[in-house]
This record gives C-alpha cells, structure tokens and sequence, in this order.
C-alpha cells in the first residue's frame, strides 16, 4: 500500500516567486483588458492639399546633374526642405522654392524618360506624374578598350573625329570615328602622334616629339615631312594652324616656331615646357610650365604674323594647383582648359573670371580637345582609380572656334 503525503506548503522561495509573478501578470493583463488604449492617430488633423505640377523648364529634358529645373504648379511648400523632388527614383536638390515654383537641381542619373513628380511634407498623396528626360552631359566617345590609349585628336568639317591610336603599347596610326561612333582606319603610321590637325587644303599635319612637322594628303597616304626646324635639339608635341595656313607648332623647348605655307620657319623666343597652343582671333594661347608654374599666356600676332610679347593670363598653380594641359575656344571667347584637378575642365571667359565646367561631373584629368559639330567638344582623358583612359564626347552648349567653321 502506498502512503499518501500531504502537500507541503511551508514557504519556498522558488514557490513563491512563481505564485507573486503570477499574480502579479493577471493584475497586469487584467488591466490592459479593461478598456482601449488611446490612440496617437488625429482624426482631426487636416493634410496640406496634394502638390500639382503645371510647367517644367526646360522642356522635355535637362542635363544630368547640371541644369536647375523650373518647376511650376500648385501646393508647393515655401520651406525649400518640405518640397521632395523625384526623378524616377532620384531625388534632385531643391534650391528655391515658393507656393507655386520649385527650382531644383537635377540629379546625376542620366535616363532617357523617367516619372518627375513631388511630395510635400504633411500632403497624403504625391502630385500628378510628369514624363521627362535627363540628358548625360558627358559620353564615353569611340569604344577605346582598356589596351588602346589616345594621343592626339583632331575634327574635319563633318564632324569626324580623328585620333592617334595605340594599341598594347604600339602604334597602329590615325584612325577616323564618325559622329555615330564607327571607327576605321585613316592613316597607318609606326609612330604616336603628340598632335594633329587639318590644314585649309585638307592635308592632315602632325608632330610627334621630333624636330619636324609631318603631313599627309589624305585617307591612306602615309605622313611625309613637311618642314623641319634647324635646332636639333627641339621637340614639338603641340601645334595648330591659322586661317592663312600658318602652322604655329612648340614643345619643351626655348622657342615658338611658326612655319609659313613655303615652310619658311620662323622662330620666337619663348621658354616653357608648353602642353597646348590655341588660337583666337589675333591671339596665340599657350598652356605651360615655366619655373615649376602652369599658367597659360598669350601672344599678339601681327599683320605679318609676327608674335608679339608673352602676357600672363592665368595662373593654374596658383588658382587651384593644377597643371593645364589643353586648350580650346568657344565662338564666344570662352577658353575651355583641361587639366589634373579633381575638377578637370575650367572655363575662363573674356574677361578672365573662371569657373568650373559641370562641378561634380567630370573626375578624369583631361589631355587634349577638339570642337566638334553643334558646340560637342571631344576630350582625351587619363586613367584614374577604375576609370581607364579614353574619349569623351562633351555637351558645351556652346559653338567652337575654329578656321573649319564648327
């Protein structure tokens, strides 16, 4: 038979925590059963009317990551920060903002057609959904691989580009891409070519680090030399012709030379290791070092082509600590500089203000330029981090200068 044992209920601690807590839960859940807790929702609150879009300028499109859009409408919000901007998935900065417009900057996301539309805080629902386009301001230009690198470049009347090509490290010659990006063979040459350019006959000039300028007439015909400059210590890199078919043509050397149409060379003192020459109207630019400075000066030429006296137009070195190394101008007097900053493409306008093209934009420093068609300027560039060397095809919105009539 068994014994049947009373339970023992003498105080145990492990007991009586277990009871107390218990209780201690029916009190507390009791409690939160008695009635409905007060809700944070305001039935009364009113939200701010929905936003509506009625205008945007520019119409159809804007640059990526550059232009500041004008939007008009209703139900804006004053406070620039309450406006949020969508394009597509992209929000733009706002900068400027007032019950009926909105003045945001386009974000950096180039897309074809994408959905602009904007939400004001404390509004229930989005504005209406307008169809709009982000233009790139810049695009890779001539599917150059990562074993091909670009020295000189230059354009013809059409808008072709042309460009010195080498190929795993060895030349291949001058090659032709149209305004569509299909490339060819224009010149085969054993050399790189520094820098060329169409004379007003239609012959292709170039200088490759020696003593000479070199000219070609034509698709397939091979670079003879035109002229040659006495000194033979001289290196010419960079050159450019006049509209009287003046070759203007320096280096790292202690002279400009310019050579007339009867190769007749002429030579004008001047010491610096010069990266580009440009010309505008009766001026000749020059971009180089000279006592570990990057400055670009230029030089007055006469009636008879004569070079007139060096003067100091601007100082990289000093301005941001950059080098310079092309140059080209707008119709409209503006000088577009390439350099290595961060900020690689200036704009120096006729008076001598500068500013930076497309801030944000542009990362790799830029070697050389050239105008093509409808103020589109071309522009070599050197490899940075991930980003290999190559062409790059520029929206300027300006029209270039040039005796080709771009």
């Amino acid at each position: 038979m068994f014994n049947v044992l009373p339970y023992d209920f003498r105080y145990r601690p492990g007991r009586f925590v277990l009871l107390t807590g218990g209780l201690l839960c029916v009190v507390l859940f009791g409690r939160c059963d008695s009635g409905t807790a007060p809700s944070i929702y305001d039935p009364d609150r009113l939200s701010l009317p929905d936003p509506v879009i009625e205008g945007v300028m520019p119409e159809g499109s804007a640059l990526a990551g550059v232009d500041v859009v004008t939007i008009t409408g209703t139900n804006f919000s004053a406070q620039p920060s309450d406006n949020l901007v969508y394009f597509g998935d992209a929000r733009g900065d706002v900068v400027e903002a007032s019950p009926s417009q909105i003045q945001v900057t386009a974000p950096n996301d180039p897309q074809a057609e994408l959905d602009l539309r904007i939400a004001v805080i404390g509004a229930e629902n989005f504005s209406n959904t307008v169809r709009y386009g982000l233009d790139p301001p810049f695009v890779d230009f001539g599917d150059v691989r990562d074993f091909e690198d670009i020295s000189g470049i230059t354009t013809d009347p059409s808008g072709n580009l042309y460009a010195s090509l080498t190929s795993f490290g060895a030349a291949v010659g001058i090659i032709r891409i149209t305004p569509e990006g299909e490339r060819s063979e224009f010149v085969s040459s054993p050399f790189p070519w520094a820098d060329i350019e169409f004379g007003p006959d239609n012959s292709l000039f170039g200088v490759r680090s020696v003593r000479a300028v070199f000219s070609s007439s034509g698709e397939g015909s091979n670079f003879q030399v035109f002229a040659v400059i006495p000194n033979t210590t001289v290196r010419l890199t960079t050159m450019t012709i006049d509209a009287n078919g003046r070759i203007w043509a320096a280096g790292d050397n202690t002279e400009i030379y310019s050579i007339d149409s009867d190769k007749t060379v002429n030579a004008y003192a001047f010491e610096a290791d010069i990266q580009d020459i440009a010309l505008f109207q009766s001026y000749l630019y020059v971009a180089g070092v000279q006592d570990e400075a990057s400055k670009v000066w230029r030089f007055s030429i006469g009636p008879n082509g004569d070079l007139g006296a060096a003067e100091e137009w601007v100082d990289f070195t000093s301005l941001n600590g950059s080098n310079a190394y092309a140059l080209a101008f707008s119709q409209s007097g503006h000088l577009y500089v390439g350099t290595d900053d961060t900020e690689p493409i200036l704009v120096i306008d006729p008076d001598g203000a500068s500013e930076v093209l497309y801030s944000g934009v542009f990362t790799q420093p830029v070697r050389a330029f050239a105008w093509g068609l409808e103020g589109l300027l071309y522009a070599t560039t050197n490899s940075i981090d991930s980003d290999p060397a190559g062409i790059i095809r520029i929206v300027s919105r300006r029209l270039g200068y040039g005796k080709l009539g771009f």
